[in-house]
């Protein structure tokens, strides 16, 4: 009995460190995944990046388009379970212009945000052009849960999405550079927002 005992305190010992090795690991990877992410956001927002095509609108075929997003079925169950585990939360959304279908879409996700118990703070339409996509501003260095639950719960869904942190800072930088800098302004109450460009073209 009394071995029992012993190799059951090992036993717990060493799962127990396993689990702080496991925690170390995953809060490293997450802050230099924050870190490339930053990276990622200043080249993506930058004036000279905002000027130029899309690397996937080089590589399109002239004319070449994509089918509507929609959140169909399954993907619209997929979003909405993952999104119920952080119910409570706000969201913002900038969707692109006289664009029906980026509209369209965008009201889809919206809704699925509200069925999911998600408060709509905010739905503006940008005053210019957007990059093609979805793409997620994060307003601070750290990507708290519920912006990583949106994050995981779109990409789930089957959409690519683009999220960067440390984004407030980087528009403050870059319009000190240049007053006319066309990036996504963050208000003071923003932590994120959910930018709907226009349909990527098709490859």
């Amino acid at each position: 009995m009394k071995r029992q005992r012993d190799l059951s305190k090992i036993f717990l010992g060493v799962l127990g460190a396993l689990v702080l090795l496991a925690g170390v690991w995953h809060t490293a990877n997450l802050r230099a995944e924050n870190r490339l992410l930053r990276d990622r956001i200043a080249r993506y927002e930058s004036p000279a990046a905002a000027a130029s095509p899309s690397s996937a609108a080089r590589s399109a075929k002239p004319g070449a388009k994509n089918n509507p997003r929609a959140l169909h079925d399954e993907a619209r169950e997929i979003l909405y379970a993952a999104l119920s585990a952080a119910t409570g939360k706000q969201v913002w959304f900038v969707t692109q212009v006289n664009d029906p279908e980026a509209d369209l879409f965008q009201r889809e996700l919206e809704n699925t945000f509200l069925e999911s118990g998600w408060e709509i703070a905010g739905s503006t339409e940008s005053k210019n052009s957007l990059r093609a996509g979805i793409r997620v501003f994060v307003a601070t260095d750290e990507l708290a849960e519920h912006i990583s639950i949106v994050v995981a719960g779109l990409r789930a869904a089957g959409f690519e999405v683009f999220a960067g942190t440390g984004y407030r800072a980087f528009y403050e930088r870059q319009i000190a550079k240049d007053p006319n800098f066309s990036g996504v302004e963050l208000m003071p109450e923003q932590d994120f927002v959910i930018v709907v460009g226009p349909n990527p073209p098709a490859p």
